[in-house]
């Protein structure tokens, strides 16, 4: 990727868990057409994944959300937002290794090196997620 070339992505989507395959499909095809090698590609498609996951799951007052992707030279930060009621992140306890559900922040955490949850009560939630990148070309 040049060093003054940046990739920016913005998704308005509704609820629905059909799509999550297509947005991961489009953000994956966007950083391998950069040059992102496969294996980060594989991760952030994960954490993505997880992410929007989690809003269909747990942002039950939202029929839609939205997704922010901003691509530079070292990183690749997304940002998922929903108007779910929001929620106290203090009160997550992690999921059993072994359980079905439960762990979409955990596994979001371990495969990116920055993530922050933003929750205001009443009103929804902002997943901040990056990840440093590295390059097949």
């Amino acid at each position: 990727m040049d060093e003054g070339l940046s990739l920016h992505i913005s998704l308005d989507l509704p609820r629905e868990s059909e799509l999550v395959a297509q947005t991961r499909r489009t953000l994956d095809g966007a950083l391998g057409g950069a040059g992102v090698d496969e294996e980060c590609r594989a991760d952030i498609s994960l954490a993505l994944t997880e992410a929007c996951a989690n809003v269909i799951k747990h942002a039950e007052l939202s029929t839609a959300y939205h997704v922010e992707v901003s691509v530079d030279r070292e990183r690749c930060t997304i940002e998922v937002t929903d108007d779910g009621g929001g929620f106290d992140p203090s009160t997550v306890r992690p999921g059993d290794v072994l359980d079905d559900t439960g762990r979409g922040l955990q596994i979001v955490a371990a495969l990116v090196d920055g993530l922050d949850v933003v929750s205001v009560d009443g009103l929804g939630t902002m997943l901040r997620f990056t990840k440093r990148l590295t390059w097949t070309v």
